[in-house]
């Protein structure tokens, strides 16, 4: 499964996880310093969650403070959410979910904040914003015949709105 999640156990979930972000960006930019490399606090946060695979700060700090599972149930048309996408850290709205004929594999259509490189060549581009994917009901990727494989993770939804 491709996923931008942290390893937390459910006692790491239950301590602020954005103090224990805080404490880590800290030691990097103390750590960075030392190296004679200046770096602003908001700054170390966010190379500390882009360390951990997310897109921003805000997006880290969501991800380790969800307590419980995204679940296709929880899942509705116009819905914000986090995930990943090919082993990119995206953000987006929810355009539709539909069952497919293969039971537990569900097909979820999104539009991502920002469009996503797909393509792994120096030479050219595959810049995707609209994607379809399936999913099973833990929101993971799947193939059509429902085992596992690439595509998009559904994480967090979110209740923000993107800024403007």
């Amino acid at each position: 499964m491709t996923s931008n999640t942290l390893k937390l156990n459910r006692a790491d979930i239950e301590t602020d996880a954005a103090e224990q972000f805080k404490t880590q960006a800290k030691r990097l930019r103390k750590a960075l310093a030392a190296r004679d490399v200046e770096i602003s606090h908001a700054g170390s946060l966010e190379l500390l969650a882009q360390s951990h695979g997310f897109r921003d700060w805000n997006t880290a700090v969501a991800m380790a403070r969800r307590n419980i599972p995204t679940h296709v149930s929880d899942l509705g048309i116009g819905k914000r959410f986090a995930g990943s996408y090919l082993g990119h850290a995206v953000t987006g709205q929810i355009r539709s979910v539909t069952a497919t004929p293969v039971g537990g594999v569900f097909r979820v259509e999104v539009h991502l904040d920002q469009a996503v490189d797909v393509v792994e060549s120096k030479r050219f581009s595959g810049y995707r914003q609209r994607i379809a994917s399936r999913i099973n009901e833990h929101c993971e990727p799947v193939l059509s015949n429902g085992t596992s494989g690439p595509g998009l993770s559904i994480d967090l939804l979110l209740r923000d709105q993107p800024d403007a």
